[in-house]
């Protein structure tokens, strides 16, 4: 049996709005995974697959490098920590020290550079890596979103997804939409790649949530091809790519997906509301899906119809492990005395 770096996670029933009337909401709690997001399934592949086939071929072992604001990070050093793989994680000088320790404890070297993930990201290319090589190590670029590698370990949560229901004898035509949070765009690529998979893609519209600031892939839409921001301002700095990957910009297109964009005061109040109910902690990117699960009538309007109590919409817990409860707070304390 091959071996896997991430867990089945549960895709639970939860109802918002104390019984609302509305479509069935599940969620797919990817906050339970070893790295605590759903970077694990992506990253923790790339690394195995890799890993096995520099194995193969005599080549050596890995030396690992990841470029990360946080999770992507945990989730690179927690797969290698697993594997007996030496890992380097270049974050930039906006990680918190709790994410920086996280990652740390798993078994990682962490560096800190620069004043956001581009620059982590082109110093971990640009000179670490080159100065592995030159001391003959066999080195891997672990990018945090954009390699199809990554996008096939992240489209394993749709057959789960689709397994879970049929579990439960629920009709897969039952779903009108899935639900996710978009950075750089590799758990959206994942979803696709998935659905394509299981011949779903553009019968399963797929709704792609962002917050101001960092809403590469709204304003790329809105200008009719992929842009760069030249400025992340989101404290949902775990979407914050300047870019979105050119397989989800080109896939939203041709399978007729939704774009949503949050603010971030109500995605830290969503966050705050969600850990009173159900005593989870989810930071501000994953807290811009749970958004949708309060208000549906963002989820119809983005759909442009009507949602039935028989209809079912699956939301993507992303998880991730940036913030805590207090952070929330303070974060929330802090932008309401600047409005």
């Amino acid at each position: 049996m091959p071996m896997t770096h991430y867990e089945r996670t549960p895709l639970i029933h939860q109802v918002f709005n104390n019984g609302q009337t509305g479509p069935r909401l599940y969620v797919k709690h990817e906050m339970l995974q070893p790295g605590g997001s759903f970077k694990s399934r992506g990253i923790g592949h790339l690394i195995n697959r890799s890993n096995e086939e520099a194995l193969a071929d005599g080549s050596g072992k890995l030396a690992v490098f990841s470029s990360s604001g946080g999770n992507a990070g945990l989730a690179a050093a927690t797969a290698c920590s697993s594997m007996a793989l030496d890992c380097t994680v270049v974050v930039p000088k906006t990680t918190k020290s709790r994410m920086i320790k996280k990652i740390q404890n798993a078994g990682a070297k962490v560096i800190i550079h620069g004043s956001h993930w581009g620059e982590a990201d082109e110093y971990l290319r640009q000179e670490l890596m080159i100065q592995e090589s030159q001391l003959g190590s066999k080195t891997l670029y672990v990018h945090p979103f954009d390699d199809e590698r990554i996008w096939e370990g992240h489209s394993t949560i749709v057959d789960e997804v689709l397994q879970q229901l049929q579990e439960k004898n629920i009709s897969l035509a039952r779903i009108k939409a899935m639900v996710c949070s978009v950075g750089g765009g590799g758990l959206f690529s994942g979803i696709i790649k998935g659905l394509e998979r299981n011949n779903l893609a553009g019968k399963i519209r797929v709704i792609a949530v962002e917050t101001i600031g960092c809403d590469v892939l709204n304003k790329s839409l809105v200008n009719g091809s992929p842009i760069t921001l030249e400025r992340l301002s989101s404290i949902a700095t775990s979407l914050g790519s300047p870019y979105i990957a050119p397989f989800a910009f080109e896939s939203f297109n041709a399978y007729g997906c939704k774009s949503v964009v949050l603010s971030d005061q109500d995605v830290l109040a969503t966050c705050l509301r969600y850990a009173d109910d159900y005593n989870s902690i989810v930071e501000p990117a994953c807290g811009a899906s749970l958004h949708l699960c309060y208000h549906q009538e963002i989820l119809e309007n983005a759909l442009e119809q009507k949602l039935s109590d028989d209809d079912i919409v699956i939301i993507i817990a992303c998880g991730g492990s940036c913030m805590t409860y207090e952070d929330l707070v303070e974060t929330s304390r802090r932008i309401s005395s600047v409005l």
